[in-house]
C-alpha cells in the first residue's frame, strides 16, 4: 500500500466529514470512492442508522448481484447483520473482518452461506460508525472468493477514518437545513399492509412522508418498493412476534429516520387481529419525531459535556438559575459559567434561543418560519 496515498486518503475523508455539506447516504458514497484508492473491493453496501435502535434507515450498495430483495426477504440475514453491528458498538470495535469473527470458518455465517457465497463473494470487512455513544451508520466492503482477504493494514485504514465518518454522519443527521413543503402539515400518516407486505390502504400524509424518505417508483405499494425504513419496521415487527422474541427482547418495531427534507420521522408498527375471513394486517404510523426524543442527539452534536447536558435539561424545563444551582448542588456563579460555555458551543445568546436550537430547529420549523 502506498503510504503517501494512504495518508492523503485519510486526510481527504477527514475534511469531507468535517465539512458538513452532505446528507448521510451521499457522505457514505463519497467516503467509499476515496477508500477505493487504497483498499480495493468488488462490492459494498453502506447504511445510515437510527442512533438508538441501530436499525437501517437508508442505504447504498454496488455490485451485490441485484440481491437486495433476497437480503430483505430473509429476516435472519438482516438481524444477523443488526446483531453483528450492535456487538461491535458494545465492544467499542469500529472494524471487524468476517474471517476473524467466524474463526476462519465462513460457513458459520448465515450471511455468507445464503447471501455472499451465491454471488461469488467471500471476504468482508465491516465498519461501524459511532459518535457521542450512538451508532450513526455502517459499511461493508466485500471481495470475491478468488481475491485475498483484507489485510490488517487495510483494516487499519478503515479504523482510522471511522471516528471521522461517525462524526460526519452525526452532523449530517442533526445539523442540516430543513426544507418545509409549502402547505405541508405535521399530520401523522397511516399505512395498512396485507400479510405479504403490500400496501392496501394509506392516507395522503403517509405517502407524503414516504416520498420524503426515498423516491417512490410505480410499484412502491409492493413490499420491495417501500423505503428501507418501512421494510425495517416490518422485519422488526415480525421478529418481535416470532417464537424467538424472548431471545431478541431488544427488537422493537420502532425507529427514527432522517428524511430528505431534513425532518426526523418516527415509524412504528402493530398488527391487527386476524379473523376467519382475512389475515392479520400490519399498520405502520409515520409521524414527525417528538423534540424530546432528539434532545440527547442534539446535545452530543454540539460537544456538550455531561454536566452541560444535565444543565440543559433543566434549562429547557424552565428552571431558574437559583433552582438549577440547588438541583445540581453548585453555585449560581458556576451555573452562569456553564451557560456561557453552552451558548458558545451551540452558537446562541439566550435560553430561549438555546431551546429553539436544540428542540425545534429541524423538527418543527413551521413554528418559527
Amino acid at each position: 500500500m502506498d503510504v503517501v496515498l494512504e495518508e492523503r486518503t485519510v486526510s481527504d475523508v477527514k475534511r469531507l466529514c468535517c465539512a458538513g455539506r452532505l446528507d448521510g447516504p451521499a457522505l457514505l458514497g463519497e467516503v467509499i470512492e476515496r477508500l477505493r484508492r487504497v483498499v480495493p473491493f468488488e462490492a459494498y453496501c453502506a447504511s445510515t442508522k437510527d442512533p438508538v435502535s441501530g436499525f437501517i434507515t437508508n442505504g447504498i450498495a454496488e455490485e451485490m448481484g441485484g440481491a437486495d430483495d433476497i437480503f430483505w426477504s430473509l429476516e435472519r440475514l438482516y438481524f444477523e447483520h443488526h446483531r453483528s453491528v450492535r456487538r461491535m458498538v458494545d465492544s467499542h470495535q469500529s472494524v471487524a473482518l468476517l474471517s476473524e469473527t467466524t474463526g476462519g470458518e465462513l460457513e458459520r455465517s448465515t450471511r455468507y452461506v445464503e447471501y455472499l457465497r451465491p454471488l461469488g463473494l467471500a471476504h468482508e470487512m465491516r465498519g461501524a460508525f459511532t459518535s457521542g455513544g450512538y451508532i450513526w451508520g455502517s459499511m461493508d466492503l466485500v471481495r470475491g472468493s478468488g481475491s485475498p482477504d483484507f489485510t490488517p493494514r487495510e483494516a487499519n485504514v478503515l479504523r482510522r477514518i471511522a471516528p471521522y465518518v461517525g462524526n460526519g454522519l452525526q452532523m449530517a443527521a442533526l445539523r442540516i437545513q430543513v426544507h418545509v413543503e409549502e402547505g405541508g402539515t405535521d399530520v401523522p400518516g397511516v399505512l395498512t399492509l396485507d400479510h405479504q407486505g403490500r400496501v392496501v390502504q394509506h392516507t395522503p400524509a403517509a405517502e407524503r412522508w414516504l416520498r420524503d424518505l426515498e423516491d417512490l417508483g410505480p410499484g412502491w405499494r409492493e413490499r420491495n418498493g417501500l423505503p428501507r425504513a418501512v421494510r425495517t419496521v416490518l422485519l422488526a415487527l415480525r421478529r418481535a412476534l416470532s417464537p424467538a422474541r424472548d431471545r431478541d427482547a431488544e427488537i422493537v418495531p420502532r425507529l427514527r429516520a432522517r428524511a430528505r427534507s431534513g425532518r426526523w420521522l418516527t415509524l412504528y408498527g402493530s398488527l391487527t387481529e386476524a379473523t376467519q375471513e382475512r389475515h392479520a394486517e400490519t399498520v405502520i404510523i409515520i409521524e414527525p419525531t417528538k423534540p424530546e426524543e432528539l434532545l440527547p442527539f442534539s446535545m452530543t452534536a454540539y460537544g456538550l459535556s455531561p454536566r452541560e447536558e444535565e444543565l440543559v435539561k433543566l434549562v429547557v424545563r424552565g428552571l431558574s438559575t437559583t433552582r438549577i444551582s440547588r438541583t445540581l448542588c453548585i453555585s449560581e456563579h458556576t451555573v452562569q459559567n456553564h451557560l456561557r460555555s453552552i451558548f458558545e458551543k451551540v452558537g446562541v445568546s439566550s435560553r430561549g434561543e438555546l431551546a429553539k436550537r436544540l428542540f425545534f430547529d429541524n423538527l418543527y420549523p413551521t413554528l418559527f418560519g
